[in-house]
């Protein structure tokens, strides 16, 4: 066999195997197709921020268009007017997200709420209390908040907290509204789970970067702890100070930031 046919065969083993290792990790659209380009793309993906892009909703069909910062700024004002901007999108270490575009707000102006169902262990949700085992992994944000708000709904603790309060805000979150914005979104947003929000509390200086670009300074991530929608017993929750990145366990009856999340399951370029 010649030089060049072998360097070929190496060259062909190599990508079967970065195929098998991203396929196993949850890329499943990656194959012997997929172009060379693209795999760099994947393997970078895995590891660490591939990128950050502005979502938007298209007011023709209400479908999800993403953006670069600069293929945004590239746009006419007409072309821009066609979408309306609900978000960042996430797209690191094998996970990909929308983060809304600013915390949750009451009719009341609070930015905080409480967590609620304060001494009920809910049935369904896990509890990551001695041991943690898996914590840092926990990405079911929607399954939570689902779980959270049906278990809870017209609930008074203890404590007198009716509901879920930081859950159901999360989930009741608008982006933009029919009689604002000439479109209703429809995007189901969650309270995030452990693991989505140390994500975005890992990347807080780009993602605000960006945000500060798109929606104004107003709208970045603070430095104060926002809730999750894991818990450690039942009467506490886990939350993380975006000041530092550092991860805590608080009652549920202290008041924190929320900022939904939307879960993207699909992991292709």
């Amino acid at each position: 066999m010649d030089k060049n046919n072998a360097s070929a065969m190496l060259l062909r083993i190599n990508k079967q195997d970065q195929i098998e290792a991203l396929q196993s990790i949850g890329f499943t659209t990656v194959n012997e197709n997929t172009p060379a380009s693209d795999i760099a793309k994947y393997m970078k993906w895995a590891g660490t921020l591939l990128d950050l892009s502005l979502a938007t909703l298209r007011i023709e069909d209400g479908e999800q268009v993403f953006f670069t910062a600069a293929e945004w700024n590239s746009m006419s004002a007409n072309n821009r007017s066609k979408y309306i901007r609900i978000g960042i999108r996430l797209r690191a270490e094998c996970r990909q997200l929308i983060i809304a575009k600013s915390d949750c707000i009451d009719t009341g102006g609070n930015k905080t709420f409480k967590w609620g169902g304060y001494g009920t262990d809910i049935r369904g949700l896990k509890n990551y209390g001695g041991g943690n085992q898996g914590l840092h992994d926990t990405f079911d944000g929607k399954e939570n908040t689902d779980i959270i708000i049906e278990a809870l709904a017209g609930v008074k603790d203890s404590q007198g907290t009716v509901g879920a309060p930081a859950a159901e805000a999360a989930r009741a979150y608008k982006a933009c509204t029919l009689a604002n914005d000439g479109i209703e979104d429809t995007t189901v947003w969650n309270l995030p789970a452990l693991g989505e929000l140390m994500l975005i509390a890992k990347y807080k200086k780009e993602i605000n970067e960006l945000v500060t670009s798109m929606f104004g300074s107003q709208n970045i991530l603070t430095t104060d702890w926002y809730w999750s929608s894991t818990e450690w017993d039942a009467s506490s929750a886990w939350n993380v100070g975006f000041n530092n990145g550092g991860v805590n366990t608080n009652n549920r009856q202290s008041a924190s930031r929320v900022r939904p999340v939307s879960a993207i399951t699909s992991l292709s370029l």
